[in-house]
């Protein structure tokens, strides 16, 4: 946008390219966790930047512009999980009224994410931090905005309830 066409000049600071750099491959593999999609993944990373680049007079103050960056990509792949509710059940209508072929097994890590994308949203955004980002409970504090013990709360209901899942389908067995 030139100033001849009575727009100011928009400037970012190489502060977001640094950012965008150094965490662009890990927001995409947290949101991959989330979602299970690889392309999905990187196209809600790509927005979320696009958002921090937008609005990168705000978020180039913050404390931690990363964790903006991925609370933002976390709160997309959430509300894609709530567009997506409607286009799941036509599926699985379609699904069952097909003929039925012989599933390709799923290794145990496709089980696992998918898994995790079955808990409560928080509990999947927690167990995301901390197994694909390999982030502390204060670090996961942070981005999700919440305070150590909640965040410990929400990774040991998500790791007891996968326990559960995954023992009930078989993955693991009895603990």
């Amino acid at each position: 946008m030139a100033e001849s066409e009575g727009l100011p000049e928009v400037s970012v600071p190489g502060a977001f390219e640094d950012l965008y750099k150094d965490d662009y491959a890990a927001v995409v593999g947290l949101v991959y966790g989330l979602t299970g999609n690889r392309w999905v993944a990187e196209d809600l990373a790509q927005e979320a930047f696009l958002r921090a680049h937008r609005d990168w007079m705000h978020v180039g103050g913050l404390d931690s512009p990363g964790g903006w960056v991925r609370r933002v990509a976390m709160n997309l792949a959430r509300s894609r999980w709530r567009r997506l509710g409607v286009e799941a059940s036509a599926r699985l209508r379609m699904l069952r009224q097909s003929e039925e072929t012989e599933p390709e097994t799923p290794s145990q890590t496709d089980v696992f994410w998918r898994e995790v994308r079955n808990l409560p949203p928080r509990q999947a955004q927690a167990v995301a931090l901390r197994y694909v980002e390999d982030l502390s409970v204060t670090e996961i504090g942070d981005v999700l905005a919440l305070a150590d013990g909640t965040v410990k709360a929400l990774l040991h209901q998500g790791r007891e309830r996968l326990r559960r899942q995954l023992v009930a389908r078989g993955v693991v067995d009895e603990v």
